[in-house]
């Protein structure tokens, strides 16, 4: 057989490419199947560009890259499932597979190229692997029927114009991983109703959740993080065109970690006060804050896009949540300082007024509860009006 693409003898319109093989310009037209041999590790670029006819592919465990447009313009390939081995699909590997309702993407996968899947404009339904750290440029532009985006924390980059013109996307949750938006990945998602940031942590003020310090004139949002997030050099918002006026920022991760320093009787107490004061949808959901478009003017060409810090209700909510976390710290570390009461007493051999030195975590249980209940306010304001 060689170093070359077989035809199967009992099935004339089922091919089995070798490794080094090529198909022939007389078969493009009719090819409607392709089995890739186990042992071929890269399909060349444009092995099968404009294949038509193709509906069939079975990819082998051991592939590891699809190369430059090797399947672009297949328009009657329905279904690609790759194999955990790849590691790579190259630039255009699917571009304009406009019949492509199905695509299967396993861990493992680590760079999806630009233009990967740019046209299929059947694709309903994707999900990136958290072994990807870049979406590359216009990977999935003008899916036009996208509707359902997963993106699996891992992922670090989604690139320019990535998801341009998914008109049916409605919803798409960022993981706390990303770091960078290029410039417009989500332009014109003309539906895209619900943008959900798990950064929490890095688009948050974080003296807020660690400390208790709160003042409207600070807010509850990081604006520098904020901007850098969702703004490019030249201030054009990653999300232009898109009809959302809310954008939600998960808190959750604030709570689970104070949560994970409770005794698990104390934690059931917090749950179900929460349940209680009806916030859980907001530790679940996130916390929403109003996205203004203001029209173009004489100095822009564009709209502008802010996102206003004014949700004072929802600080409010989650400070009432931080507060209650911290009493419930503050009963635990009352046995360590009962404890340094009693060694205090018994190393001096009496029970008389001795000063004891509070343990560390005890102290800072402490300091964290007074600051959430309020009892630093007053000090703080003074060091402000020094300064």
């Amino acid at each position: 057989m060689g170093n070359q693409l077989q035809q199967a003898a009992s099935k004339p319109e089922v091919f089995l490419l070798y490794e080094g093989g090529e198909v022939a310009e007389e078969l493009r037209r009719s090819l409607t199947h392709v089995r890739v041999a186990p042992h071929v590790r890269k399909i060349p670029d444009h092995a099968f560009e404009d294949c038509d006819e193709l509906i069939g592919l079975q990819l082998n465990e051991g592939l590891q890259v699809i190369g430059y447009s090797a399947f672009e313009g297949c328009k009657s390939l329905r279904s690609v499932t790759l194999p955990s081995t790849v590691t790579e699909l190259s630039r255009s590997a699917f571009r304009d597979c406009s019949g492509l309702t199905e695509v299967q993407l396993k861990e493992g996968l680590q760079v999806i190229g630009e233009r990967a899947f740019y046209g299929c404009k059947a694709l309903r339904s994707v999900t990136i692997p958290s072994t990807v750290t870049t979406l590359g440029k216009r990977a999935f532009a003008n899916c036009i029927s996208l509707f359902d985006l997963q993106l699996k924390e891992g992922l670090l980059v989604i690139g320019d114009a990535a998801f341009i013109i998914c008109k049916a996307l409605r919803s798409v949750t960022i993981p706390s991983s990303v770091t960078t938006l290029g410039r417009g990945p989500f332009f014109y998602c003309m539906n895209l109703s619900e943008v959900i940031f798990l950064s929490g942590k890095r688009l948050l003020n974080q003296e807020f959740f660690t400390r208790g310090i709160f003042s409207e004139d600070q807010g509850l949002l990081n604006q520098e993080e904020i901007k850098e997030m969702l703004f490019v050099d030249d201030n054009k918002f990653a999300f232009y065109g898109c009809p959302f006026t809310m954008v939600k920022i998960s808190i959750s991760w604030a709570v689970s970690e104070r949560m994970t320093r409770l005794s698990h009787e104390y934690i059931l107490s917090v749950e179900e006060r929460i349940h209680n004061l009806g916030l859980l949808e907001l530790l679940q959901d996130g916390a929403c804050f109003p996205l203004v478009r203001r029209a173009p003017d004489n100095e822009t060409k564009y709209f502008t896009y802010e996102v206003l810090d004014t949700n004072l209700e929802t600080a409010k909510n989650i400070y009432q949540v931080l507060q209650m976390i911290a009493f419930y710290e503050l009963k635990e570390s009352s046995i360590l300082i009962e404890l340094a009461l009693w060694k205090s007493i018994i190393d001096r051999g009496g029970d008389r007024a001795c000063r004891v030195a509070i343990p560390g975590p005890a102290k800072i249980l402490l300091m964290e509860y007074c600051g959430f209940a309020g009892f630093l306010r007053h000090s703080r304001d003074l060091r402000r009006q020094q300064y």
